[in-house]
This record gives structure tokens, C-alpha cells and sequence, in this order.
């Protein structure tokens, strides 16, 4: 009896004043728990109608692009935790190539302080707001690159979206905001090891996986996003080939839903008809 009203009751109740969290499977829930973010700020990030350019992260102000891709950032890397990793030594070398505003960064840190960071974002806006965000963890050490991570040194059209999805420009395609910027060749900062490369930079993976092909053996766990946009050529298999090529186990999982009903493709018009989420390691 007391069971159903609390069901009856008190359910609603919980939900209509906002503490939607406080069931045990929701991932805000855990957020908050973890005290990564307050409750009052999860649940401004997740109802609010208006424009979000601050937010809270381990009780710091950091400077955010919107609130739902903050939100949906806050849960894969610091609640989900999808680029951890165990390294033997205190100070492992990462190159973070889509830094975006700086939480993957944040969250490598947080694992290991001593850690040996380069992290890449061309867009000079988000980059501002990686340094400012680093900053606010005391975190000065990360060099940080306002560049792409690319095939050759060079100068590049990119399309500045101001989020997580700045891609690079091809030819006369459309854009929001095309802007130039500067390129290094990721292939140059593999003659070290590599303890773990996370490659997320919007469509560009399968070229610069392919330039780097035979410097892999340098790196030891590598996470990449893949990204398949509809009208082009599908790299999957090729970039599968090179990472088992070159020693890795793969796991993969859906780093998106784009197409809910896959056999209904042309009721949909996807930026991205396939997100994946690669993690390659090497067994021990």
C-alpha cells in the first residue's frame, strides 16, 4: 500500500519540482552524486531556454558553448568516462586532437596531473575558451595548439560552428563561417610514444589515420570518432584494416543514433549517417 502511493504520489511530485536525477539510473543523477556538477545547474543545463555560455565543473565556472552539448559532454567523458585509461608511469603523453573547450583535457588531467598534454582545436574562439577553462583548474601546463590535426602543415578552410562540430571545408562546399586556419601534420608528433591519441576531429579521422598508417606502432591506445557523412565514400573497413594492421584490438560502439530506422535512410537528412566510437588497445 505504502509503495503504490508513493508511486502515485510522490513520483510526480519528485519530477515536477525538478529532482529528476534522484532516481539511481539516470545519468544526471550520477553527475551530481560524483559531484561533478550541482543539481540546480544540471537542471538549469537541461530545462533552460536561454543561451548558455558558463556552467559549473567540479565547482569551477568554466565557459561552455551551449547546454546541451555541455551536458552531453559532462556525461560521456566524466560520468560514462569513456577515455580512461591505466598507464604505468605518472606522467603519460596524450595528444588530444578536437580539444574543443578543453574537457577531455580537464578529465586526463584529473586522472593523471603529471600527465604530458598537446592539445589541438582550430577554432580560435573555442580554443579561448580551452584556455580559459584549463586556466581555471590551474592546469598550465597543456600546450595547447590553435591548429587542426591534418596531413600536411598547411593552411586550411574551416567551417566555425562555434560547438563540438567544426569541420574542415572541401572544395565549394557550404558552410556557416568559413575561416582560415593553420594545419600541422599530426604524423610529426609520432616518432615518441604515444601513451593515448584521441583523434575526434569531424570527418577528417580517415585521412589523417591513413597519413599516419605505419607511425601507429608508436601509440598505445588510441580513440577515434568516426564519422560517415551521407553522399561519400565509407572509410570504415579501411581504418579497421590499419588499426589491426598495425597491432590493436578494436572495440566499437554507437557514439550517436543518426539513423534510427537505418532502412528508412531516405526519410532522414543526417549531417552523419554513421557516429561510431572506436577504441583500439593492445592486448598484454
Amino acid at each position: 500500500m505504502l509503495h503504490s502511493l508513493k508511486t502515485k504520489y510522490l513520483r510526480p511530485l519528485i519530477d515536477a519540482t525538478g529532482k529528476w536525477f534522484l532516481r539511481n539510473r539516470d545519468a544526471e543523477y550520477r553527475l551530481y552524486k560524483k559531484g561533478i556538477t550541482p543539481r540546480s545547474e544540471l537542471f538549469r543545463l537541461k530545462y533552460t531556454r536561454q543561451p548558455v555560455t558558463e556552467s559549473i565543473l567540479y565547482d569551477r565556472r568554466v565557459k561552455v558553448t551551449d547546454a546541451f552539448w555541455f551536458l552531453h559532454s559532462l556525461k560521456e567523458i566524466f560520468e560514462e568516462e569513456v577515455y580512461k585509461f591505466e598507464c604505468t608511469g605518472p606522467a603519460p603523453r596524450i595528444l588530444d586532437c578536437g580539444a574543443n573547450i578543453g574537457l577531455s583535457a580537464i578529465y586526463f588531467k584529473r586522472l593523471f596531473p603529471q600527465a604530458r598534454i598537446t592539445a589541438f582545436e582550430p577554432d580560435e574562439a573555442i580554443a579561448g575558451m580551452m584556455r580559459h577553462n584549463l586556466a581555471a583548474f590551474g592546469y598550465t601546463d597543456v600546450a595547447i595548439q590553435q591548429t587542426a590535426a591534418w596531413t600536411e602543415n598547411t593552411i586550411l578552410k574551416f567551417n566555425a560552428t562555434g560547438g563540438l562540430g567544426g569541420t574542415l571545408v572541401e572544395g565549394n562546399a557550404a558552410a556557416e563561417k568559413v575561416v582560415e586556419v593553420k594545419a600541422v601534420r599530426l604524423r610529426d608528433y609520432l616518432d615518441e610514444k604515444v601513451d593515448f591519441l584521441k583523434i575526434d576531429i569531424e570527418g577528417a579521422e580517415a585521412d589523417v589515420l591513413k597519413d599516419c598508417a605505419d607511425k601507429l606502432y608508436n601509440v598505445e591506445r588510441l580513440f577515434m570518432e568516426y564519422h560517415s557523412a551521407p553522399g561519400k565514400p565509407q572509410e570504415l573497413g579501411e581504418l579497421l584494416g590499419i588499426l589491426k594492421q598495425a597491432g590493436f584490438r578494436i572495440y566499437i560502439k554507437d557514439a550517436w543514433n543518426n539513423l534510427p530506422y537505418p532502412f528508412l535512410h531516405n526519410h532522414y537528412q543526417p549531417f552523419y549517417d554513421l557516429q561510431l566510437n572506436i577504441f583500439a588497445y593492445r592486448e598484454k
